[in-house]
């Protein structure tokens, strides 16, 4: 009889000790979550004090990092957002606060992704102002709307390229803009969930577009002090523009103006008392004159001159009679004008 009643109590301690028990049941085993989402964990407990620490591991349990401590929950439940974090081998465990000998882990692991992963630019390219480069990353897990900023500066400030992007493939062909730095970076968000997001490894650099000067390019004449007006493409010019003018075809130059602002023209009068078809016009960044574009050909700025026609030579006049003088003018429509 002693012998049976031990074997009752033996049962019933163990009968107790398995309700005094935590079971998780989410995340349990091969699910895929991604980082920044938010995910139910699931347990079912008996037997406990109803007060929880929650960790979760990223390397099959050789470290944990805590998730809820002391959680004060009844209905085993807790609303967890993901970290950002990329791992094949994670686990979640759930203990009694009050008692850790009551405590349970995933059954076998699960994996997270990173949801957004800018894969291009990264870090290490040089793309030139003004060019057209692919941008792309992954969307594995997202909304697939996205907000696109680039960075000059490091990522100290962030200029927005484009907002709510709709995308099924990750890639956006950008038009870079012409601010030269060496510190460039790119960032992609997902245009729902903002903490889904990547920025590019390391820097990049943006180097300047190649200055175009379209007006006066080559072959034009023109007279003392007319009114011309200088163009050139603003959109291959980074910062103000520094105007010159050479007359000995660029071995000389003579300023226009040191700073105009960088609008795609400037109004110039030509100078008087030149008279040279060696001429040449060169825009040039005042933020680095070295970048510049010169006209891709001499004009001449012409002296103005009267020829006289006739009596040329050789006739044959009479005192007192009237004769007509004939003659010629050349690049005179603006000698009113010009300096004394």
């Amino acid at each position: 009889m002693r012998k049976i009643y031990i074997l009752l109590a033996f049962l019933f301690f163990v009968s107790a000790a398995n309700a005094q028990s935590i079971t998780v049941t989410a995340p349990n085993g091969g699910e895929v979550l991604y980082a920044c989402q938010t995910y139910v964990i699931t347990w079912t407990a008996t037997g406990t004090s109803n007060f929880y620490d929650i960790d979760y591991s990223l390397n099959n349990g050789g470290t944990w990092a805590s998730i809820a401590s002391n959680l004060n929950v009844t209905n085993g439940q807790y609303s967890w957002t993901v970290p950002n974090a990329e791992s094949s081998t994670c686990l979640v465990r759930v203990r009694d606060k009050n008692d850790i000998t009551k405590t349970d882990v995933s059954n076998a692991v699960f994996t997270i992704h990173i949801p957004v992963v800018v894969t291009a630019p990264n870090g290490g390219e040089s793309w030139v102002g003004g060019s057209s480069h692919l941008i792309t990353w992954n969307i594995q897990g997202t909304s697939l709307s996205f907000n696109l900023d680039y960075s000059t500066n490091g990522g100290s400030t962030w200029t927005t390229i484009v907002s709510n992007l709709s995308t099924s493939v990750g890639t956006y062909n950008w038009t870079v803009p012409n601010i030269p730095s060496a510190t460039c970076l790119l960032r992609v968000r997902d245009a729902v969930t903002n903490c889904m997001q990547d920025q590019s490894d390391n820097v990049f650099t943006i180097t300047p577009a190649q200055p175009i000067l379209t007006y006066p390019n080559g072959g034009q004449t023109f007279g003392w002090n007319q009114p011309i007006t200088i163009t050139w493409n603003s959109s291959t010019y980074y910062s103000t523009v520094r105007l010159d003018y050479s007359i000995d075809n660029g071995v000389t130059w003579t300023n226009i103006t040191t700073s105009t602002t960088n609008n795609g023209s400037y109004s110039w009068s030509i100078p008087a008392n030149i008279n040279s078809t060696q001429c040449l016009i060169k825009a040039s960044n005042t933020a680095n004159v070295n970048s510049n574009d010169v006209s891709n050909a001499v004009f001449s700025i012409l002296r103005p001159t009267v020829t006289v026609t006739s009596p040329n030579g050789g006739e044959s006049l009479l005192g007192c009679n009237t004769y007509t003088v004939g003659y010629t003018l050349s690049n005179t429509a603006y000698l009113n004008q010009a300096s004394p």
